[in-house]
């Protein structure tokens, strides 16, 4: 796993483009699905394209909790409610400070508002 600013990241469809923004301000690397052309993908696509392109993918999307993969330890889900960037923005921000991503081995994460879940493989 990466070192914390080493990763890289893929942000889903779903995912505001601020928060693209917020981790390129920090010094990360984050593209998005859009920018791959890869809109409309599936959930296993798109875990197999971040597992082959060493990126964590970040989504909204809690089909991927329940999805059956082995290298869930390439994703961040973000559970925090409103799902607008207010709500987001400084919540990531706050994680981004704060997390370890050497956690992420044999993990995946689901980001609340004050809570950080790592859910085993």
């Amino acid at each position: 796993m990466p070192q914390s600013h080493d990763a890289k990241f893929l942000l889903d469809e779903n995912v505001s483009n601020n928060l693209r923004k917020l981790l390129i301000s920090k010094g990360y690397d984050a593209i998005t699905v859009q920018e791959l052309n890869k809109r409309g993908a599936k959930n296993s696509e798109l875990i197999e394209i971040a597992r082959k392109k060493s990126r964590i993918l970040i989504t909204y999307d809690k089909d991927f909790i329940e999805f059956n993969h082995e290298s869930d330890n390439y994703l961040i889900l973000i559970d925090i409610h409103p799902l607008i960037d207010e709500s987001v923005l400084p919540n990531f921000e706050k994680f981004l400070n704060s997390f370890s991503f050497e956690e992420l081995e044999n993990n995946c994460i689901i980001l609340k508002e004050d809570e950080i879940i790592l859910k085993k493989k």
